[in-house]
């Protein structure tokens, strides 16, 4: 089978059982996992979206900047374009976001990918209150949405 079958078939499951619960889909170099808050027919909300691998525990900050820029050419259907915001050298760390940010009368929110030395790529999703600390917020997106980021994630680590 394929990510996106096997994505569909997890969202099933959990849509049927519960509603919410924990997604999680091996795949040839991996794992893709997310804890849904939320399945229904259309979509599906979750806190972090990640895929660990093995073929990132020896990558070079070189190679996590390469990868970073793929998902950043890839990942256009997300609300907000994805930008890099750091390079961390000491932890072998790519930090990107939503380039611009979303804002309205709630704050500002903004995904946030991490691409790690490791192990791991994962995105979240933030809000930003005047006044107060980011908080990580519930990510909602379609059930396709979301087999592409899978599927994305899986292909730009290779």
């Amino acid at each position: 089978m394929d990510i996106k079958t096997d994505i569909q078939r997890e969202l099933k499951r959990i849509q049927a059982v519960s509603g919410k619960g924990l997604l999680q889909v091996d795949t040839d170099c991996g794992r893709i996992e997310a804890d849904l808050l939320a399945v229904d027919a259309i979509g599906c909300s979750f806190l972090t979206l990640g895929y660990s691998t093995d073929r990132l525990a020896s990558s070079s900050l070189d190679e996590l900047k390469k990868i970073s820029e793929s998902l950043i050419a890839r990942l256009t259907y997300l609300l907000e374009p994805i930008g890099v915001v750091e390079v961390d050298r000491d932890r072998a760390a790519v930090q990107l976001r939503s380039s611009p940010p979303q804002k309205g009368e709630d704050g500002t929110s903004y995904y946030e990918l991490m691409v790690r030395r490791g192990g791991d790529v994962t995105l979240s999703r933030y809000q930003k209150k005047a006044g107060q600390i980011r908080e990580i917020v519930p990510a909602n997106v379609t059930r396709e949405v979301l087999q592409r980021l899978a599927e994305d994630f899986v292909a730009v680590v290779g």
